[in-house]
């Protein structure tokens, strides 16, 4: 009985095994050097080393004799150039040692003249390795397969980063669009820019259409900021027709400013479109500083001004524009009216109308105009003329000579434009403005007309329309019908317009076409 112990007895075995197992595969290797060109190359020559030269390989046993473990303080090396065995998945060493003691291990290191060395676990077991230059198709092969995982590996990470960021900018999108005006407000620009430049007011424009040129313009950046504007203007002025100085761009509010300027300063006056004989004198009064009084004084008799002995007031024939008059030299009311009266009969002179009678007549009509029209299309104005014309005569089958327009009814009651009359007034005949019930023209104008709808009161376009309906106030788009049914159709259009867009129609043109086709039903 041998007096080692088993370990020991084992120790030997393993080694001897191992043994044997590199001598096969140092055969093996042989065997394959004969059959092909060898491309192996020295350790020490791979890396420049001492004794390269010469073909010297250093293999260094550090393990100690007595130990029954191999030292692992300093692995022998071997150097091995073929790739194919190198890089070989399955070598002898795991026929012996079994997969688990074979691990293959691999990095890069570079020599002394930088040249990459791939540096693997060598087959003959533990403790070697092999040093292979990156020149080697089996090398690059694996350099390869390195490289194409890095970039799948990056691709899906760009994927899955680039999916994130789109996700968060479509999140971004529509939050703003749900929410993005209720958190900030409407767009508006938060100082002036630009150059200064010239605006006009064109004759009975509101602040809804004056605003919707302004943002189309660049002046304001919103037709929403002018709203917001208005609603917040502390005192804000009458919004008049002609000419202001502007900046290319502006605030709102400053726009707002800049278009109702300090009239008592300047010593101007303003007539807007469709203003009544009463606003017009509350205006040349807080313009000059004269009593409002005194202009009703000096305007009591029409003729002294040259109006017909129809006139009874010197109502439509106050001329819509703009007028100067020094503060300073005290000027009479007298001098101021018949100023507007002649502006007046100077229209009529560019319009051809010289017979008086004519002159009358085509002011009332015009006045009508002035009441009934959008005045951001003015190209309209022919035609509702052509309308009026056509339901003054009284043959015809639709309205039967009543001209059935709202804007005088109101103007008998005393009720501003902004208002529709009470139903119960409808049918009253004591309103000898009321055309619901009185054929023909109404007794007198009811406002100051333009120079453009006195010109469309003597020249009406030829149509069969009897009818016609502003269906967007912010465009100005009037339809224009020839039978009721197809009005009260177009009737229903503006209805929904208003109720699409809260606080652009006024209270009476809202009341007036639910009546109407409320009446219709």
């Amino acid at each position: 009985m041998s007096d080692d112990m088993p370990h020991q007895v084992g120790s030997r075995r393993r080694r001897r095994e191992i043994r044997e197992a590199r001598e096969r595969a140092r055969a093996e290797r042989e065997r394959q050097a004969a059959e092909a060109p060898s491309r192996r190359v020295p350790f020490e020559q791979a890396i420049g080393a001492p004794g390269a030269a010469s073909g010297e390989v250093a293999s260094t046993d550090r393990r100690a004799p007595a130990d029954p473990e191999p030292s692992r303080t300093a692995d022998p090396v071997e150097v091995v150039s073929d790739p194919e065995s190198a890089a070989s998945p399955v070598s002898p060493d795991e026929a012996v040692l079994g997969p688990e003691e074979h691990v293959l291990e691999e990095h890069v290191e570079h020599d002394a003249d930088g040249t990459p060395l791939l540096i693997t676990s060598s087959s003959y077991g533990r403790g070697y390795q092999t040093v292979t230059p990156l020149d080697t198709g089996a090398s690059r092969e694996i350099l390869t397969r390195r490289r194409e995982r890095r970039r799948r590996r990056n691709l899906a990470l760009g994927l899955v980063l680039g999916g994130f960021a789109a996700l968060l900018v479509i999140v971004a999108v529509v939050f703003n669009a749900v929410f993005g005006g209720l958190l900030s407000g409407p767009e508006d620009y938060e100082t002036q820019a630009g150059d200064t430049v010239t605006f006009e007011v064109n004759p009975g424009e509101g602040w809804e259409v004056v605003g919707r040129r302004l943002a189309e313009q660049g002046i304001i950046a919103s037709q929403e900021a002018l709203r917001d504007a208005l609603r917040d203007a502390d005192d804000l002025g009458v919004l008049q027709a002609g000419e202001f100085e502007v900046r290319e761009e502006m605030p709102a509010a400053d726009a707002v400013s800049a278009l109702t300027p300090d009239r008592e300063a300047q010593g101007v006056v303003w007539v807007n479109a469709g203003w009544r004989i009463d606003e017009v004198f509350s205006a040349v009064a807080d313009a000059t500083g004269i009593p409002e009084a005194d202009f009703r004084e000096a305007a009591e008799d029409p003729a002294d001004f040259g109006l017909p002995e129809e006139a009874e007031t010197l109502e439509g024939y106050l001329a819509v524009g703009e007028y100067r008059f020094s503060v300073e030299e005290d000027p009479e009311p007298t001098e101021i009216l018949q100023a507007m009266v002649d502006r007046t009969f100077e229209e009529f002179e560019d319009a051809g109308i010289t017979d008086e009678d004519e002159q009358w007549r085509a002011v009332i009509i015009a006045s009508l105009i002035t009441g009934e029209a959008n005045h951001s299309e003015p190209d309209d104005y022919r035609v509702i003329a052509s309308a009026i014309e056509n339901r003054l005569d009284p043959d015809n089958t639709e309205t039967g000579g009543l001209l059935q327009i709202d804007a005088a009814v109101n103007y008998g009651l005393g009720l501003s434009g902004d208002l529709h009359f009470p139903e119960s007034e409808r049918l009253n005949p004591e309103n000898e403005y009321n055309t619901y019930v009185h054929e023909g023209l109404p007794p007198g104008p009811i406002a100051a007309p333009t120079p453009g709808t006195l010109e469309a009161a003597v020249d009406p376009a030829e149509t069969d329309y009897y009818y016609w309906v502003t269906v967007n106030v912010e465009t100005g788009e009037t339809r224009f019908n020839e039978t009721y049914a197809e009005h009260l159709e177009d009737v229903a259009v503006f209805n929904d317009y208003c109720d699409d867009n809260p606080g652009v129609c006024s209270p009476a043109e809202e009341e007036a076409a639910e009546a109407e086709v409320e009446e219709g039903e």
